[in-house]
């Protein structure tokens, strides 16, 4: 496949049987001052383009019914089907309604987007437009728009089923984490902020989906490995690789707690019911190899340290809440792969990925969860009941 030419590939409308950081960066700091938010429009945005895109919409196959990944089924988690990319995969998402998984990645050539069909594994749609690693992607709530961002300095926002790219956004320096607010009026994307502002070296940038002018820049340390909105989009917590998280209330940009880690922090995650915030950081360091990878548990509300979970072999790198905040299904780097009941965070499934765990989506539902790997393959998952 051509780098510099969208193509979508039309999909049979067949109901089949059958139906992850931000970045890797280990970095030991030095505790850091809290960061603050300005209001400053200091970074432009690119007029929008001309679009390349097919004339011909992506339709993808309606998702087969599964069952939820629930505590009494997640034992029966197995890997059901799986596809392969062009290089490493550094982030999964789906689409809000589970119909599609969009994968991106790169390493020294594909720094495309692709579009896989969920219910076949067929591939339906290629995205280019970046020029170098792309760290993360997100779709918006609604599913029109999907959002990604790398280390050409640059995010990309476009309409997905045809490849019609609407706004390109600059930043001065890489940038490595993207998402929409849970209302999808705001895009809120993290990465280096160069030159710094009062010592502050990295940022998050927040935009008006409906003008794509910036509305509130929330300043941090070194950069942005991990960011997320609670799910009534009151609070925006960011950080990472200053081994800080920052929890910031989104009307008017104050700082309302710091969550310090012993080291740099990789993913955060809240819950869907907004009372915890889980952290994955590494809570053991050894020649600087992570020798005990962890996940912080924070009681959202009073930034109160509730639990931690040790044990993976190396950095948890990848989180996330099932829709009814029952479950915490956690990956680190080495390929370890935890299942959590959140009423006493008990481990109720555990397995291993060969080729490491780079990426992790669960879909909407809690039906299918994507796990992309280091050699550029993507693993689904799904329950399959013993027979």
């Amino acid at each position: 496949m051509k780098q510099n030419k969208w193509f979508l590939l039309i999909v049979a409308s067949v109901v089949g049987s059958l139906l992850l950081g931000a970045c890797s960066i280990s970095v030991e700091l030095l505790s850091t001052p809290t960061a603050s938010a300005t209001a400053v429009a200091s970074i432009p945005a690119t007029d929008t383009p001309v679009p390349v895109a097919s004339s011909v919409p992506a339709t993808p196959t309606l998702t087969p019914t599964f069952i939820p990944i629930q505590s009494d089924t997640a034992q029966m988690l197995k890997n059901f089907m799986s596809v392969t990319e062009d290089e490493d995969v550094r982030s999964v998402a789906f689409s809000p309604d589970g119909t599609v998984l969009a994968a991106a990645g790169g390493n020294a050539n594909d720094f495309n987007v692709h579009v896989w069909d969920v219910a076949t594994g067929q591939l339906v749609g290629v995205l280019n437009g970046h020029t170098d690693i792309v760290w993360g992607l997100a779709f918006s709530p609604d599913g029109k728009l999907l959002a990604s961002i790398s280390r050409d300095h640059k995010a990309i926002i476009r309409d997905w089923r045809n490849g019609d790219i609407l706004k390109i956004l600059d930043f001065p320096g890489e940038v490595t984490s993207v998402s929409f607010s849970p209302d999808g009026q705001t895009l809120a994307v993290g990465g280096v902020n160069k030159p710094s502002e009062q010592g502050h070296t990295a940022a998050i940038w927040t935009y008006s989906v409906s003008t794509w002018e910036l509305s509130v820049k929330f300043l941090e340390y070194i950069n942005i490995t991990a960011m997320a909105y609670s799910p009534n989009g009151d609070i925006l917590i960011g950080g990472g690789t200053s081994r800080n998280i920052q929890v910031w209330s989104v009307s008017d940009g104050a700082s309302l707690f710091t969550l310090s880690h012993t080291h740099q922090v990789l993913k955060a995650v809240i819950s869907p019911d907004g009372s915890t915030l889980a952290t994955g950081t590494c809570t053991k360091v050894v020649n600087s190899v992570c020798a005990d990878g962890g996940i912080w548990l924070w009681d959202l509300p009073t930034g109160k340290l509730i639990k931690k979970l040790n044990g993976f072999p190396d950095f948890v790198e990848n989180l996330a809440f099932s829709a009814d905040s029952s479950l915490l299904i956690a990956g680190s780097r080495d390929g370890t792969l935890h299942v959590y009941e959140t009423s006493n965070y008990g481990s109720i499934f555990e397995t291993k990925s060969p080729d490491g765990i780079n990426a992790m989506s669960l879909s909407s539902d809690d039906k299918v969860l994507a796990i992309g790997t280091y050699n550029g393959d993507i693993h689904f998952w799904r329950i399959e009941p013993r027979p």
